[in-house]
């Protein structure tokens, strides 16, 4: 029986992968089971392989040895899992297995926020590059001890920014080319109405004589209508103890960079000019009715865009809000499907008469006298012009040379409206 559990939790997966851990391999649950099992097996093959007068004592010690062992690994799991990541109380936005909870606390207005002073290196594998991040005294990424800023920018991931090099953001590289004092006060993971608090929190703070929010087109609209669900219910949790337990445990920490990315969306094909072909999982869809589909989370958006116009022009600051596309519509000409239907889901016809996200956001600011940039243009530029780096594959946040079209955009509007 010991020799089949050991053949069934260490042997088989070897030969028919099962899980994401060890590169694809084992479910955590595999592992959590075979620590024993392979310690187990390992000491009764010990004692059938010396002579039985050592039998007897060599099993005192090994059994003493065995659960000494598994109760310090089983001490410092929980220990972590409770003492470190707060396992035992739930929080609808931490419980999120992207939102770390070693990096990150509740917050009762924003959901959550990052911790302060904290930082790592992370590895981003699709690029095969290293990351290091900081936060300053705010939770946001930047040196700690700045005080003011010309320029405050506030968005989502695709500010903050965590799969290229703080300097290579398109935040710090507008700091470069304008000689203006920049800050980020970009987090993953937060829709428009979170944005507005932080304007409000952090921002003016700053001192700024320019804000520049940042939307995305793949998601915004769901956060927006996230943060509207969990403020009907904050103190609401869809995710059990055990849940908690295993999805921040010691023993999921050390085995995180074994774990094989399970695949976001459907398979396609980017043909670059020059020739480069690279293979991709889709995982935003360009949706041309989203603000039809998702009406509340437009209207949400569109009011905190307002309330922030009206907020910034009150303190004599210019807001330019930057719309970022899905990769698909930036990469429309140079992507191709495997299937027509993924086709058809992900990259849709546009739909006669109705406005999709982009364009009705131009339009409401126009109407609001609020400054408005759609990137897709300049990307599609970049990748003319030879940029291979846009994008990362199968993440699909901005790469260097995207962070790079960003921050031409970004500056060139400064440089038209402020002087250093």
């Amino acid at each position: 029986m010991l020799a089949g559990a050991f053949l069934y939790v260490w042997i088989l997966p070897l030969l028919r992968p099962r899980g994401e851990y060890l590169w694809g391999h084992y479910r955590l649950k595999d592992i959590y089971l075979g620590i024993p099992i392979a310690l187990i097996t390992l000491c009764v093959v010990l004692i059938l392989a010396v002579p039985s007068r050592y039998k007897r004592s060599l099993a005192l010690r090994l059994v003493t040895v065995v659960i000494s062992l598994l109760a310090v690994l089983a001490v410092c799991d929980a220990g972590y899992a409770f003492g470190v990541m707060g396992v035992a109380h739930s929080n609808y936005w931490l419980d999120q297995e992207h939102i770390p909870r070693r990096y990150s606390a509740a917050d009762a207005e924003l959901g959550f926020v990052r911790r302060p002073f904290v930082s790592w290196k992370g590895y981003v594998s699709d690029v095969d590059r290293i990351v290091e991040y900081r936060t300053d005294e705010n939770g946001f990424r930047n040196a700690p001890g700045q005080r003011h800023a010309d320029v405050v920018f506030i968005g989502d991931s695709f500010t903050e920014a965590a799969t290229v090099a703080e300097q290579d953001t398109f935040v710090q590289r507008v700091g470069q080319a304008t000689g203006l004092s920049v800050v980020n006060l970009g987090r993953g993971a937060y829709g428009p109405q979170q944005e507005l608090i932080v304007l409000k929190r952090y921002g003016l703070g700053y001192k700024p004589r320019v804000v520049v929010w940042q939307l995305f087109e793949g998601n915004d609209l769901t956060d927006a209508e996230l943060f509207v669900e969990w403020k009907k219910n904050p103190q609401q949790s869809q995710t059990s103890l055990k849940e908690r337990y295993f999805n921040n445990s010691l023993l999921k920490e050390w085995l995180i960079t074994t774990r094989l990315q399970p695949r976001v969306g459907p398979m396609a094909t980017l043909r670059y000019r020059g020739g480069t072909v690279r293979r991709v999982a889709v995982r935003y869809r360009y949706e041309p009715d989203q603000p039809l589909s998702r009406h509340v989370g437009m209207t949400e958006t569109m009011a905190a865009i307002e309330e922030g116009h009206h907020l910034c022009e009150s303190n004599g600051i210019q807001l330019l809000v930057v719309f970022i596309p899905t990769m698909v519509r930036a990469m429309e000409s140079n992507i191709s499907f495997d299937r027509v239907e993924d086709q058809e889901q992900y990259l849709p016809q546009r739909v006669a008469g109705v406005k999709d996200f982009a364009q009705t956001m131009q339009e409401f600011c126009g109407r609001v006298s609020c400054n408005f940039v759609d990137s897709v243009e300049a990307l599609r530029q970049a990748e003319a012009n030879g940029s291979r780096s846009l994008f990362i594959p199968n993440d699909e946040h901005l790469d260097v040379g995207a962070h790079d079209a960003m921050a031409r955009v970004i500056a060139g509007w400064l440089r038209s409206r402020i002087t250093s």
